[in-house]
C-alpha cells in the first residue's frame, strides 16, 4: 500500500509540473493555492474523492517544505 501511495504523489507531482505549476508541488497543494488566491479550483472534487481537508493538508506540507529548502 505504501509503494502505491508514493506512486500517487510522484504521478501527480508529475501532472502538476507538466500543466504549469511548482516543482515538489502536488496537484491537490497547486489547487489549495488556488483556493487562497481566490482563483477557480477544484478542491471540492479532490477532498471529495479523498478526505476532508486533502488539499489543504497538501499544500500545508508543500509549503513548509519549500520553506526549509
Amino acid at each position: 500500500m505504501k509503494y502505491c501511495y508514493k506512486v500517487g504523489v510522484a504521478l501527480s507531482m508529475l501532472f502538476n509540473v507538466a500543466t504549469g505549476g511548482e516543482l515538489y508541488q502536488t496537484f491537490s497543494a497547486r489547487n489549495h493555492q488556488w483556493k487562497r488566491e481566490g482563483r477557480w479550483n477544484i478542491c471540492p472534487v479532490i477532498d471529495a474523492l479523498t478526505s476532508k481537508d486533502h488539499c489543504k493538508r497538501s499544500w500545508a506540507y508543500w509549503y513548509v517544505r519549500k520553506v526549509k529548502l
